[in-house]
């Protein structure tokens, strides 16, 4: 028997809805396999505990998911009554700690939906959005100074490691190898040129090794706007 305790964790707003959704999900995938066997247990952490106990998570909740084979998560955040630095806080220590480091997000238009875009179809937008998820702007680097004062200024680093961009590289190459054949790197190395250029070094070192994935390298500005005018030249992106 395969016996697994699930922490399912729906957070705020829609959240809610998804959770239980995919719960019920769950719940049919426990029935309909042998020898399985799932303990589902809901934490009740977000803006509802933050009006309790005046924070979002428990100050151990680190080492209360650690307790648990894995965490379903539903989404984060409530800013008509608190700001995303404080109530997604929870989410950036859970990717750290646990090393959750690519952030998959699928874009896909259903046959039979209608396209919010002119003359695209099924088929048209397929895509997969890679990004990285544990470092870049997501380490706390930084500071404020002078605070409530003219010269009031805010300081915040970004950290870019070879390991941390090469796995998710490898990660995108691995999955476009599975997909169309087609990967893009989108960055902004040419006004950010220190951490975004150890991207593009990195991209032109392990492209030998995918000689069967196609390349292709674009700007943040750019790519927003190819997304809108040709979504089906993109096919794994990684950011």
């Amino acid at each position: 028997m395969s016996e697994y305790r699930i922490a399912v964790y729906p957070g705020d707003g829609i959240g809610q809805e998804v959770a239980a959704a995919a719960v019920e999900v769950l719940r049919r995938v426990e029935e309909t396999t042998a020898d399985l066997s799932l303990t589902l247990e809901t934490i009740p952490w977000g803006v509802e505990y933050w009006r309790k106990t005046g924070r979002v998570a428990p100050e151990d909740f680190l080492a209360v998911l650690k307790s648990y084979d894995a965490l379903f998560l539903g989404a984060v955040g409530w800013p008509a009554e608190l700001p995303d630095s404080v109530t997604l806080a929870p989410l950036v220590q859970i990717r750290q700690a646990f090393d959750q480091y690519a952030c998959v997000r699928p874009a896909r238009l259903l046959p039979g939906v209608p396209s919010l875009l002119s003359g695209k179809q099924a088929g048209d937008i397929d895509m997969i959005v890679i990004r990285e998820n544990s470092e870049g702007e997501y380490v706390d680097v930084g500071g404020r100074l002078r605070r409530g004062t003219p010269e009031e200024y805010a300081v915040q680093s970004a950290l870019h490691t070879r390991k941390g961009i090469e796995r998710i590289l490898r990660y995108g190459f691995d999955l476009a190898r599975r997909r169309r054949g087609r990967l893009t790197m989108i960055t902004k190395s040419n006004a950010m040129k220190y951490g975004y250029v150890l991207w593009d070094e990195i991209l032109e070192e392990l492209t030998p090794q995918y000689a069967d994935v196609q390349i292709d390298k674009q700007h943040c500005d750019a790519a927003a706007m190819n997304m809108i005018r040709r979504p089906e030249a993109f096919d794994v992106i990684v950011a």
